[in-house]
């Protein structure tokens, strides 16, 4: 039989319908590891084809299998001890391995249970099955001689012996495998979706992948459906196919002048990888629009609630070049028809057997209910009304639960027959520890969107244990870790903010968190309430806020402020229970005199006021961390006899800074001192030369320091 080569085009133009093809003996692992095998993959959004169909023997392979094997960029063959009596397997493989050589196709062997040299070199019982094969094909010898090269190309690649390990571990093995290969840094998003194969194919064929025209399609749903998660897998499937990709997660949140800035420079730098200045939005649609006008380019715009995001981002087709693909999500149809997209899909609830499926793999961990929980599953799926958001918290609640904890949940369900949706999600919230409420609490309230690695370095500080919490926090459904960033559903941010106002939600002096500038603005003394403020940057108002109320404020564990927040009045005091106090143009002369930070981890105030930071020795055994970049003022380093465990010190461009305290050269733990540009400081103590822990000095710029110390760069 001749079979159609593989298409010769570059393997980043290539269609791929499928991620992996299976190719497999039925009757020797279908109900067993090449079953195990594909459900594996199928939970790990991998999109699979597996072929279930039993042929007569000898009838030929079917054209759309062929084709199959052609769209998939990854084919597993699973060689077991009767797979080479198969002509139709052998016909899978020979088709398989004229794929060996094309640029991003990969051909992974599975030896089941037999072994590889017996494949290899058709020894053992796969000599007796081509024995025969060469008497049954004597017209045809060629295509026995295809199969034994296809079989000794495959089966000299490298792969898994599955008889050396436990099934179970070699499928994890297999499955990492294919996400490497992959190149997904979604997958955790698709972990456990169900119905998702489908959806992504659907979606697909909207967008029209052939056609060279700039086509935009709008995604809509209601809240908690899965329209990110959708998206987010379906860029993923086909963003190899782009000259240029860009995904702008949760837009919502920004609505105006240097938010959409920062989408635009996102975008610009992700498409172009560069760096790009804009200062107003205007600049932004201008550049994206001449930009990206000749590139091929994807980009997803998730959540949009306003139609000048996209008008600001994705304005006109003409923006973009042939072939490109512009996805949006949201929960308003309007902004879809207003903005004139080509086509709308409505991501719907899951029908009643993927919600089943989805609900028991969160509380079993398996398809199907345990036999003693059948009854409440069906009676808890009542309450999730197929919603996959609730499902997953619900479920992944559930998980571990014995019997009568089902029945007493299931019995404050039936109490709030009609309690809405966030009722559901807080039955997740209220058995977490008190630190594992905290994080999501405070990731809710500041950190939604945030840096996975620096977001973590601060609830470390505040003495949360992170490692532990958010894994917690993932296993329950209530947080995603995508592309690096911390990710959760409007409807659990709320859920956070909810528990942050506590019993007071019109009185923000009595809320644990504050992070809007408007309820800040509110607080007009202090409060015993109040564990942490931060601010973001697109919520600054000319306004000033008031020093004396946050003067009292004695629980802070955490300030984060960025540039250019304005006060009026003195700052009196700070709280003694503060870990973290980030605050940018620091607008005061020094720091309160009754501040005793003695649990303060990191001290970030680059570019401020101060002329010196304190005066005497402070206790300061957890301090890490101190920056004071920019800080023109300061005439003099801080005395940090006491802040013995200090690691890091930056007075980067301190032009004022006329001397370092000798307590410096007694820090036995610094390893990075950059005292770069200071250039009016005439002394610094001797003794940090005799620092063994010191990594980097950097003493470039400092023009009046004696000339014998002749640094001219860091050491």
């Amino acid at each position: 039989m001749n079979y159609p080569s593989f298409p010769g085009s570059s393997s980043s133009r290539r269609t791929w319908k499928y991620e992996v093809f299976l190719s497999f003996r039925g009757e020797d692992t279908r109900n067993s590891f090449a079953g195990h095998l594909f459900s594996a993959l199928q939970r790990k959004g991998i999109f699979t084809f597996k072929d279930d169909k039993r042929l007569e023997k000898g009838e030929p392979i079917k054209p759309e299998l062929l084709k199959a094997i052609e769209q998939s960029r990854i084919s597993f063959v699973v060689f077991s001890q009767n797979y080479a009596d198969s002509s139709w397997c052998l016909d899978e493989l020979a088709k398989i391995s004229e794929g060996i050589s094309e640029p991003g196709y990969f051909i992974v062997p599975i030896f089941f249970d037999v072994d590889p040299s017996d494949v290899r070199r058709q020894s053992g019982k796969y000599r007796e099955f081509f024995d025969k094969h060469e008497r049954d094909f004597c017209d045809n010898i060629d295509k026995v001689q295809r199969w034994r090269i296809a079989l000794t190309q495959v089966a000299s690649l490298a792969g898994y012996d599955v008889r050396a390990k436990s099934e179970s571990d070699v499928i994890d093995e297999i499955v990492t495998d294919a996400i490497r290969k992959l190149g997904h840094r979604f997958s955790s998003l698709a972990d456990d979706l169900v119905g998702m194969q489908s959806r992504a194919e659907a979606f697909e064929n909207l967008l029209d992948l052939e056609s060279e025209d700039v086509r935009k399609v709008g995604m809509w749903g209601m809240p908690g459906v899965g329209k990110t998660t959708l998206a987010a897998v379906v860029y993923d499937r086909i963003s190899h196919r782009f000259d240029a990709c860009c995904l702008l997660l949760d837009v919502s949140k920004v609505h105006k002048g240097p938010g959409l800035v920062r989408l635009q420079k996102q975008l610009l730098r992700e498409t172009l990888q560069e760096d790009i200045e804009i200062w107003e939005d205007h600049r932004g649609t201008n550049l994206i629009s001449t930009r990206l006008h000749h590139l091929k380019t994807l980009i997803v715009v998730d959540n949009v609630d306003h139609a000048d995001q996209l008008e600001k981002l994705v304005g006109k087709s003409s923006w973009f070049g042939p072939g490109s693909r512009i996805i949006i999500t949201t929960r308003d149809l309007h902004i879809l028809t207003r903005h004139g997209v080509d086509e709308v899909y409505e991501v719907k609830l899951l029908n009643e057997d993927e919600a089943l499926q989805l609900l028991c793999r969160k509380a079993f961990k398996q398809d199907d209910p345990l036999s003693d929980f059948k009854a409440m599953t069906h009676s808890l799926l009542q309450y999730a009304k197929a919603l996959p958001l609730v499902i997953k918290v619900l479920g992944s609640f559930m998980y571990g639960l014995e019997i009568s904890e089902w029945i007493a949940q299931l019995e404050r369900l039936r109490e709030n027959p009609d309690q809405e949706v966030m009722g559901v999600l807080e039955t997740s919230f209220v058995r977490l520890e008190k630190k594992d409420k905290d994080i999501f609490v405070d990731i809710a309230c500041f950190f939604k969107g945030g840096d996975e690695n620096y977001v973590t370095k601060i609830l470390e500080h505040c003495g949360f244990n992170p490692k532990i919490g958010l894994r917690v926090l993932r296993d329950r459904s209530l947080l995603n870790i995508v592309n690096g960033t911390f990710w959760m559903h409007d409807m659990l941010q709320e859920l956070g903010w909810k528990f942050a106002r506590g019993e007071f939600p019109d009185e923000p002096a009595k809320w644990s968190r504050l992070w809007s500038y408007k309820d800040i603005q509110t607080v007009k003394t202090g409060t015993e309430k109040v564990e942490a403020i931060v601010l973001s940057p697109e919520d600054l108002q000319e306004t000033p806020l008031k020093a004396e109320a946050l003067s009292q404020m004695n629980r802070l564990r955490l300030i984060i402020f960025p540039d250019n927040v304005k006060f009026s009045g003195n700052l009196t005091n700070l709280s003694n229970e503060l870990r973290v106090l980030s605050w940018h143009k620091f607008p005061f002369s020094s720091l309160p005199s009754g501040f005793e930070p003695d649990k303060l981890v990191e001290l970030i105030m680059p570019d401020s006021n101060v002329r010196q930071l304190w005066e005497g020795e402070k206790r300061l055994p957890k301090l890490r961390n101190m920056d004071l970049r920019g800080s023109k003022s300061l005439i003099k380093t801080p005395n940090v006899k006491g802040a013995e465990n200090l690691e890091r010190l930056d007075l980067e461009g301190c032009t004022g800074l006329l001397q370092v305290d000798p307590s410096v050269g007694d820090l036995k733990k610094i390893t990075f001192l950059n005292l770069r540009n200071c250039n009016h400081l005439i002394s610094i103590p001797n003794t940090l030369f005799l620092l063994t822990s010191l990594e980097i000095l950097n003493l470039s710029g400092c023009s009046r320091l004696a000339k014998w110390l002749n640094f001219e760069g860091p050491r």
